[in-house]
């Protein structure tokens, strides 16, 4: 698909009518077990959406692939290869038809000690992966004739990781009691209790988590809780444990555990490349000042040579005539002067289904 979709942004792939796609919805996980997206498989369709959010961190360069789980509606008479065209690439597939125990020949059909011989405490879960819930069913044990009548059962429920309970299901509240009057024999030959139906909420207690009620005699009796999954199916495998109390005299704990077999898918994307930083053009270095030239010092102007004092005048003794008497001085003075990625592609996303066999194919994006 082309680099910096619009979102949403995601793909459909249409199965061809001899496929039927199995219920089913699993993430787009990249190499580092980040959600990329999710996929949604119906009967006819498979359809992926990306997170929005994953998009916008990594638009280029989107990639994958993807298998899931189909079920054959044409089954060859004694089975063999088939073909398919699946969004314009052929797929080959060995198709082996199913066999009936309805007819009493197929395997699994029971031909000795086919009786009910009683039920165990125990839990299973049934697992919705397209929409992300599983509804656990906890058994009430009893023997081959049900409960006695008048016993006062317990069962709380206690979740794993990656799962809350949920008060609503599909219009149904929960937890709900589930009961069974009377023992059937199934199309295999088997012995069980049948006639399942749920029981008057108005005659029991629930909250999400804890049932308590009264049993009748000759009923068989199954709890169930529902829970949606919080990883998105990522661990694919759900354990759940629950407390069965009975007339206050036998506690039991029972776990079970459910496993995604369904599909799958991986992938990736790049984030773009960050814009070159423009090299910083340097400021001119400004052009210093001049070193600022000292002012001189200025010369110091001499002192005014001293008149010198005159010698006073020696009153001389009359001197002979021809004789002169004088006086002088000299003064001097001396001074001186002192101082920073471009990724770019352009691919369409890789796509699989798989019914033991992968397929790689190209798709148009939804935008």
């Amino acid at each position: 698909m082309p680099d910096h979709p619009t979102v949403p942004a995601g793909f459909t792939l249409a199965l061809p009518p001899e496929l039927a796609g199995r219920s089913d919805g699993f993430p787009l996980l990249d190499p580092q077990g980040a959600v990329m997206g999710r996929c949604v498989v119906d009967a006819s369709t498979l359809e992926c959406t990306f997170a929005a959010d994953y998009l916008t961190a990594h638009p280029e360069n989107l990639h994958g692939t993807f298998y899931f789980w189909v079920t054959v509606r044409n089954e060859p008479g004694g089975g063999g290869l088939v073909t398919y065209d699946v969004g314009g690439h052929t797929l080959v597939i060995d198709v082996q038809p199913s066999p009936d125990p309805g007819t009493g020949t197929g395997p699994g059909v029971c031909t000795e000690n086919c009786a009910f011989p009683g039920r165990g405490a125990g839990k299973w879960g049934m697992y919705d992966a397209a929409a992300g819930t599983i509804v656990w069913v906890v058994q009430i044990g009893s023997g081959r004739d049900g409960l006695s009548g008048g016993e006062v059962v317990t069962v709380t429920d206690v979740l794993a990781e990656n799962q809350e309970l949920l008060a609503e299901l599909n219009g149904v509240r929960y937890a709900e009691l589930w009961s069974s009057p009377r023992l059937v024999t199934g199309a295999d030959g088997r012995e069980s209790p049948g006639a399942w139906a749920p029981v008057d909420r108005s005659t029991y207690a629930a909250t999400d988590r804890t049932v308590t009620f009264t049993a009748q005699a000759g009923h068989y009796y199954d709890v169930r809780f529902a829970a949606r999954v919080t990883d998105q199916g990522v661990a694919g495998r759900y354990e759940n444990r629950a407390e069965i109390s009975i007339a206050g005299a036998s506690d039991t704990a029972v776990t079970g555990q459910v496993v995604r077999h369904g599909g799958g898918g991986t992938g990736g994307g790049q984030a773009p490349a960050p814009s070159a930083s423009p090299t910083p053009v340097p400021s001119a270095t400004p052009v210093s000042s001049a070193t600022p030239v000292p002012s001189a010092t200025p010369t110091p102007i001499p002192a005014p040579t001293p008149i010198a004092t005159p010698t006073p005048s020696v009153v001389a003794a009359p001197a002979p005539l021809g004789l002169s008497a004088h006086t002088g001085g000299t003064v001097s003075t001396e001074s001186r002067l002192m101082g920073l990625l471009v990724f770019a592609g352009l691919t369409a996303l890789l796509a699989a289904i798989g019914l033991a066999v992968l397929l790689t194919f190209r798709s148009r994006a939804r935008r």
